[in-house]
């Protein structure tokens, strides 16, 4: 049983790292949301602590830095799932969110220092709980943006799968630690951490795939969103994954009009990056 749970967790380690590269990649291609790749980080960094709890004395439940990345990935949990959908809530909530993070984190600081670790840890549970929920109800309530709508379904699942999984692990590890020396069920945490990650790898590998790969803009589309002559000519080249340097050398136009050029075809389209763009001319 030990060695499956060691060769499940390197294969949890392997893919997260992997998800956070492909991330980073799509980030740098303006596809994906630097929230994203705060919250798959976070829920390494969940992983390690977990992880190397059983070097952590026997009677300490608890330590400082499993706690911390508790309050990370509640975080970017609620973060996350904010930058992927449409909603209208003012910038006020958020920040009221993060400066109760913030004092968490704080506690959790002097409870270390003071030898009351305790104290802390029932308040991070239920602040994990609570911005899970949150998240779900903020994703139930809202519509996906436009890049996001084919994970829909199974943002939903994994959320669910989340909700339980994480809480449950918690509560039995810290509220009976002697059941759960006897019944250990990290493994179904690294499981799901693991699809999690595979899924977003699957899902990475083709969004870059789309853009790079020289896909044909429907001719309708053109039409519905009436863009011109000229507008038509930049939008295949955008869809192609062409820079607009390259556009402007191939075109014999200067960049700024380019970019002019490409500030109107998101506006008549109604989407912010390329990927949007792509997926709104082809699909």
């Amino acid at each position: 049983m030990l060695t499956f749970e060691y060769i499940l967790l390197g294969l949890t380690y392997t893919t997260l790292f992997i998800s956070i590269f492909l991330q980073w990649v799509c980030y740098k291609r303006n596809i994906e949301n630097i929230e994203t790749i705060a919250f798959t980080v976070s829920l390494l960094l969940l992983i390690v602590s977990i992880s190397l709890s059983p070097l952590f004395p026997v009677g300490e439940t608890s330590n400082i830095s499993t706690l911390i990345a508790m309050v990370l990935v509640s975080i970017t949990t609620f973060l996350n799932t904010w930058s992927e959908r449409k909603h209208s809530f003012k910038i006020v909530y958020k920040r009221a969110y993060l400066t109760f993070a913030t004092l968490l984190l704080i506690v959790i600081f002097v409870t270390y220092f003071l030898d009351h670790l305790i104290v802390a840890q029932n308040a991070v549970v239920a602040f994990l709980i609570g911005s899970v929920l949150g998240a779900l109800g903020l994703a139930q309530s809202t519509k996906p943006i436009k890049r996001y709508l084919h994970l829909e379904k199974v943002n939903k699942i994994f959320g669910l799968i989340f909700l339980i999984l994480v809480p449950t692990y918690l509560i039995f590890h810290y509220g009976f630690e002697k059941e759960y020396q006897q019944f250990p069920i990290g493994f179904l945490l690294y499981i799901a951490f693991t699809l999690l990650a595979l899924h977003k790898i699957y899902d990475d590998l083709q969004r870059l795939s789309l853009v790079n790969k020289k896909v044909e803009p429907q001719k309708q589309h053109f039409k519905n969103y009436c863009l011109t002559g000229r507008e038509e000519e930049i939008a295949r080249l955008l869809v192609q994954g062409i820079t607009y340097q390259n556009i402007s050398e191939q075109l014999f136009i200067s960049l700024p009009t380019v970019k002019t050029h490409a500030s109107n075809i998101y506006k008549k389209c109604n989407v912010k990056t390329r990927h949007e763009l792509v997926f709104v001319l082809t699909a």
